[in-house]
C-alpha cells in the first residue's frame, strides 16, 4: 500500500510514522525547506521537498502510484487544490484530508475529490455538547 501524506506539520509527520510503523509505503510533500532539513536529519521519512499543489512535484513523490493521498496541510484551499489533482490521476487514489477551518466543511465531500475527512473543531464541539446534555 502506498501512501502520499502531503503536509509534514505535526499530523503529517505522526501519520507518516504511523503508517509506517504498520508496514506501509509512505512518501512525505513539504514545502518549507527548513521543515524538510529537520525531518531529513532526525526523522527516517522520505521526503520530497516542494509545493503539493504543482503536478511535477505530485508526480515526483509518486502520486501515480498512490493508493491514498492525505491531504494535511494548514491551509484548506491547498487541501482541496491536492483532491482534485488526485482524482485527475488514472489510478484514482482515495483522498482523506483535514479540514482546518470549520466554514469549509460542506466542500470537503466526494465532488470536491474527498473521500473522508476530519475537522478537529466540529469533533471537539459535538464532544463538548454530548458532556453537557450528558449533565
Amino acid at each position: 500500500m502506498n501512501i502520499l501524506i502531503i503536509g509534514a506539520g505535526k499530523v503529517g509527520r505522526k501519520l507518516a510514522n504511523d503508517m509506517i510503523g504498520k508496514g506501509y509505503n509512505v512518501k512525505l510533500v513539504e514545502k518549507d525547506e527548513s521543515v524538510c532539513d529537520k525531518i531529513e536529519k532526525k526523522e527516517n521519512l522520505e521526503v520530497i521537498c516542494g509545493d503539493g499543489c504543482d503536478p511535477l512535484v505530485l508526480e515526483l513523490a509518486g502520486i501515480k502510484i498512490a493508493d491514498i493521498v492525505a491531504a494535511v496541510t494548514s491551509d484548506d484551499e491547498d487541501n482541496l487544490v491536492v483532491a482534485q489533482l488526485a482524482k485527475l490521476q488514472p489510478n484514482k487514489p482515495k483522498v482523506v484530508s483535514i479540514i482546518n477551518h470549520p466554514k469549509n466543511e460542506w466542500l470537503f465531500n466526494k465532488k470536491w475529490g474527498i473521500d473522508a475527512s476530519v475537522c478537529s473543531t466540529s469533533i471537539l464541539a459535538e464532544i463538548i455538547e454530548k458532556e453537557i446534555a450528558d449533565k
